[in-house]
């Protein structure tokens, strides 16, 4: 181990080698994103909210797929996410901001899976996720772990934008923000070593959109099945469908932006 360890910019762990690999963008060159919205119960949002995260006016839930090709921090590889997301309002100290909070990701390859809680917060754990499949204008995906579903979405009768309303969803996404919550665990598991909320910018580039009629289902699963999921499941069940609002199909590019990645106050 390095004698005298004084990790910096571009570290992770190991930090005793030095930066691995750093760039204030990170840049995703092709995604697909289909994103399934609906309206939900307002109570059991906020109970999966840490203060001082709030339900949005209209608590709706984002339950998304997003295939990632030619991501720059995997030297052009890619990989897939099925994530949630919950409209909130932040009222900090500090900071005011409306946006998405990131409450699960799961996502199929270990090193997004790594840099994304170790540097952003957001709460990534493992899954299988196959590509999405396509019939004519119906897609559907999915997430499993061990061979155990966990959850499906669907967005039939999906039909294309012009670019007007691909310009208008760009300039929403520009308005809003990607949310999370950094929870480092102490060694023996008694409390947080740190935690506190996140801020992640982003710009969205789209190039293709679809709308459609979205639906999805969170599996019943046990502990046996699924160790690292079963519970979360259980309280993203808790997220009962109101209403489905009408989902979209976006094809497009990505940038993270790391280097302005901060905590909220």
């Amino acid at each position: 181990m390095a004698q005298n360890l004084n990790p910096g910019r571009g570290c992770l762990m190991p930090a005793d080698f030095g930066p691995a690999w750093y760039k204030p963008v990170s840049h995703y060159g092709s995604i697909t994103q289909l994103i399934v919205l609906y309206v939900t119960d307002r109570d059991a949002m906020a109970a999966l909210l840490p203060p001082p995260y709030e339900p949005a006016d209209e608590p709706s839930v984002q339950v998304y797929f997003q295939l990632s090709d030619d991501v720059d921090f995997m030297a052009g590889r890619g990989y897939n996410i099925v994530g949630v997301n919950l409209s909130v309002v932040f009222n900090g100290k500090k900071d005011r901001l409306v946006g998405n909070y990131a409450v699960l990701l799961w996502e199929n390859d270990t090193q997004p899976i790594l840099q994304g809680r170790e540097l952003l917060g957001t709460p990534k754990i493992f899954a299988d996720i196959p590509a999405p499949r396509q019939e004519g204008n119906d897609w559907t995906f999915d997430c499993s772990l061990y061979g155990t579903k966990l959850c499906e979405g669907a967005i039939k009768n999906a039909t294309r934008l012009d670019k007007e309303s691909m310009q208008l969803i760009e300039d929403m996404s520009q308005q809003s923000y990607w949310l999370a919550w950094k929870f480092i665990p102490r060694p023996d598991w008694s409390g947080p070593d740190l935690s506190y909320p996140t801020l992640i910018p982003y710009r969205l580039g789209i190039e293709e959109a679809w709308l459609g009629e979205g639906s999805h289902k969170f599996f019943d699963v046990t502990w046996e099945q699924a160790p690292t999921s079963a519970h979360i499941i259980k309280g993203l069940q808790t997220l009962v469908v109101k209403e489905y609002r009408p989902s979209i199909i976006i094809k497009g590019t990505l940038d993270l932006l790391i280097s302005e990645t901060r905590m909220l106050e």
